[in-house]
């Protein structure tokens, strides 16, 4: 019975490696990606706003 007991607790633990090392840099990868998208829409935006702010000059 302890055999088994120590079998289940070493796989959970391993597991647990094993998410703590491929789960975090992925989910911390993907949100600096998002935050960088985010602010590159946002400066698109506020170029286009001041863009139509400005009046239309014909040449």
């Amino acid at each position: 019975m302890d055999e088994t007991n120590n079998l289940i607790f070493t796989l959970t633990a391993i597991l647990a490696i094993a998410m703590t090392l491929i789960y975090f840099p992925l989910r911390l990868f993907l949100t600096l990606t998002a935050r960088s998208r985010r602010l590159k829409l946002l400066q698109k935006i506020r170029r286009l706003r001041d863009e139509l702010v400005q009046p239309y000059q014909r040449t």
